[in-house]
């Protein structure tokens, strides 16, 4: 954010990962591509469609990916990455469920156990899932996010000393979804007592029902509370695990950036930080997504490019991360594909404080 542009209201197309991720893929709108849930893959429902990086394939770019990148259940390996991730020997904690503490392990082998028999293949979606949280003294490769981050800085440099392509290299971060496991190290980083909690913590007087939920997704969760309110010393725990999760992405961020600059390469590459959508941390009563509010529509981006004037600089212009697919043809000197939905903010990169898009447009199907 010092050395780039922060988009102060930047807006998801959908406030739920599947289809937020489908917009930002395809450059179009989930009204355009029918994906409003996260149990379809991008294919079913658009066969030909072309995607960010099959693009830049089609441009001479080698593409690859490491971690989440598209929909749940999909990755579209045949047409959208031209090369597998490089695999490194770094030794692995024993997780299961992706949690590095035996008794959080145990606990969530179990419950998936118990859900399994009560709700059958229900309980993969969510139901049987073990703790919201867990603080390791464990050393970042532990947990998923640090494993992958030094997969996509093995596979840049590869890339980078083959030295016959340009890349397009995406590095997917689970957190802060849940669960948030992270390593204690970065727990420490706050004092639980000096943390700010929600200030509205109730609906808003005759708001739409519609308009919020139960916080469905964190109650799926073992010893959070199935009905009723989360109670003061649970709703700082999950915001303290909320925060480490940060810090702990923002530190896998800062050493891939690191290796971009180690490898010669940084003043010749873009960089773009986002994410899929908000997140209720007991505003409104709701933790979670999946509302059309501004907690859960607005979303962090931010871009960094060689040439760019704007540094160290904020807009409060309005984007949407389907802009993103026209902005990186546009750096990058390609043509955009016809099929775009969004509008380029490259003119933003140099004038952030410009008039730009009066309106920016999130759905959620109800």
């Amino acid at each position: 954010a010092r050395q780039g542009l922060l988009f102060e209201r930047a807006y998801c197309q959908q406030a739920i990962c599947g289809p937020s991720r489908a917009s930002i893929l395809t450059g179009v709108r989930p009204d355009t591509s029918g994906i409003t849930h996260n149990y379809v893959k991008i294919r079913e429902l658009n066969p030909e469609i072309l995607t960010l990086p099959e693009y830049f394939i089609g441009q001479g770019y080698e593409t690859v990916y490491c971690g989440k990148i598209f929909p749940r259940g999909d990755t579209d390996e045949e047409r959208s990455w031209s090369r597998q991730p490089t695999t490194i020997p770094l030794k692995k904690q024993r997780m299961r469920g992706g949690y590095a503490l035996p008794e959080n392990q145990e606990i969530a082998k179990e419950n998936m156990t118990r859900m399994l028999a009560k709700y059958g293949e229900a309980a993969q979606r969510g139901l049987g899932s073990g703790p919201a949280y867990e603080s390791a003294d464990v050393p970042d490769t532990a947990y998923v996010d640090g494993y992958n981050t030094q997969m996509a800085i093995a596979t840049m440099k590869e890339m980078v000393a083959a030295g016959d392509k340009p890349f397009f290299l995406v590095m997917g971060y689970k957190l802060p979804h849940l669960n948030w496991c992270a390593p204690k190290k970065y727990w420490d980083l706050y004092d639980p007592a000096k943390i700010p909690m929600a200030s509205e913590a109730s609906a808003p007087r005759n708001g739409a029902a519609m308009g919020l939920h139960a916080s469905f997704e964190l109650r799926t969760r073992y010893g959070i509370p199935k009905s009723g309110p989360l109670g003061p010393e649970l709703s700082r725990t999950l915001k303290h695990a909320y925060l480490a999760s940060m810090s702990y992405v923002d530190a896998q961020i800062g050493k891939m950036v690191a290796a971009l600059e180690d490898a010669g390469v940084r003043e010749n590459t873009l960089i773009v930080v986002w994410g899929d959508h908000g997140w209720h941390l007991g505003d409104m009563g709701v933790w979670g997504k999946a509302t059309n509010y501004e907690i859960a529509t607005r979303v962090p981006l931010m871009i960094w490019a060689p040439e760019m004037k704007a540094r160290g600089a904020k807009t409060d212009a309005l984007v949407e991360l389907v802009d993103i697919f026209p902005t990186l043809c546009e750096l990058a000197d390609l043509p955009a594909p016809e099929h775009l939905e969004g509008h380029s903010f490259v003119p933003l990169m140099d004038q952030p404080d410009q008039p730009w898009k009066k309106a920016v447009f999130s759905v959620y199907p109800n």
